[in-house]
């Protein structure tokens, strides 16, 4: 069973990450925890009220396979927190994978996870939050993978939900990628 550490903040993008959830759960059959900063239930841009089964500061990066973050309009109000810093920093000297879409890469920028990477994001994003990103490489693909960070577009949601898992290794072959592929563009 894949363990899953999903990190969700007010107004995250429940859209960005639910072909993900959904591919980790039928393949993997993921447990999924969800943190938020304080433990407390957040809200998503889609109004989905989001339990927390526990506190950041209380995750242990050894208990999961994978680090899931999704963008949203929210991120400012925990990007300064040291707790969601300490995790993925945690986790990263372990060499868990982090994957992170649209605006969440500044939590990865701000936690020190992008110097000397190559990175993505939605553009606006990298305008608007350049200082977190100092010393990393903004490069507008769709996607980027740089060892144990996946880094995707808002909008890059098929190719995100392949690489997240590609990394985990859960494909059973080429053929079930594929048609993975075409189900999150909507193509079957």
């Amino acid at each position: 069973m894949t363990k899953v550490l999903f990190f969700a903040y007010p107004l995250y993008a429940d859209f960005e990450i639910a072909h993900t959830l959904f591919f980790l759960r039928k393949l993997g059959k993921a447990s999924v925890t969800t943190a938020t900063i304080d433990g407390e239930p957040v809200e998503s841009l889609g109004g989905i009220q989001t339990m927390a089964g526990i506190e950041i500061a209380d995750a242990n990066p050894n208990d999961y396979d994978i680090v899931l973050i999704s963008g949203g309009d929210g991120f400012a109000e925990v990007l300064e927190d040291t707790r969601i810093q300490q995790f993925l920093q945690q986790a990263n000297s372990l060499n868990k994978p982090i994957s992170s879409i649209c605006a969440s890469a500044t939590l990865l920028g701000k936690a020190g996870l992008l110097k000397g990477k190559e990175f993505t994001c939605t553009p606006n994003t990298y305008d608007s939050f350049k200082h977190v990103f100092e010393g990393a490489e903004y490069t507008g693909n769709r996607v980027e993978i740089q060892g144990n960070i996946i880094t995707a577009k808002g909008t890059a949601f098929p190719e995100f939900t392949l690489a997240v898992i590609d990394q985990l290794k859960l494909w059973k072959n080429e053929e079930q990628r594929n048609g993975a592929l075409l189900f999150c563009k909507g193509e079957v």
